[in-house]
């Protein structure tokens, strides 16, 4: 009895291709349930705000630039946990770049006045955003 196993050249690389397909599948796993929607370009993020079921009242957005910051305050901590109850979370992405699409929407359900949508987006992908009242102490709602 041999106290070891011998690998043929065959058996090591359909091992190997059996890893390689096990680390794509988990990336993919982690990137959906993450919701990291495609926002390439100004219409990908008008369909992501159509597929949240809210309804844009201009199609131009505006648009920022700004850091995660790379420790979070008491503030950040907030927002953070806001973005975690719809499945995103910034701490991912603490120190990076990111964009902030601003789009104008009906308000949903239940409420009134001016709302806005703002779309945080990292690489072409949606990391996070709020659905928020423009008014002084309105709301501001996870994306659902």
């Amino acid at each position: 009895m041999k106290p070891y196993v011998t690998f043929t050249k065959k058996r090591f690389l359909i091992i190997l291709a059996v890893f390689i397909c096990a680390g794509f599948i988990c990336c993919e796993i982690y990137a959906a349930g993450n919701n990291n929607a495609n926002a390439k370009t100004n219409a990908d993020r008008l369909i992501f705000v159509k597929n949240s079921g809210y309804t844009v009242l201009s199609n131009e957005p505006i648009v920022k630039t700004v850091n995660i910051p790379e420790f979070f305050s008491d503030v950040y901590d907030n927002y953070n946990a806001l973005q975690q109850s719809a499945g995103y979370d910034l701490s991912l992405y603490k120190g990076c770049e990111v964009e902030i699409y601003t789009y104008k929407i009906n308000p949903p359900s239940g409420y009134a006045g001016e709302c806005v949508i703002n779309i945080i987006v990292y690489n072409d992908r949606v990391i996070g955003g709020d659905i928020s009242s423009t008014a002084l102490g309105g709301f501001m709602l996870p994306l659902v």
